[in-house]
């Protein structure tokens, strides 16, 4: 995780270990992110989003677990 320190960077790396099919990120201005690995689908649902952001680390758990939520069958 370049150019983030100390316990960010391990609190990404949890958050990557807890949601495999994503790739967490902090930009340079503090903000979480995160993207789904893979391709996006053809025709996604409104709700459906490639990116994700939030204010901090639970923030951003919170808006993954959403979208995964979302999109499993009983979602």
């Amino acid at each position: 995780m370049a150019g983030v320190h100390g316990e960010a960077a391990g609190e990404l790396s949890r958050i990557a270990g807890e949601f495999p099919g994503w790739r967490p990120w902090m930009s340079d201005a503090g903000r979480w992110w995160a993207t789904r690995r893979g391709r996006r689908t053809a025709d996604p649902p409104p709700w459906w989003a490639m990116t994700v952001e939030a204010d901090d680390a639970e923030g951003l758990r919170s808006a993954i677990a959403e979208q995964e939520r979302l999109a499993s069958p009983v979602g």
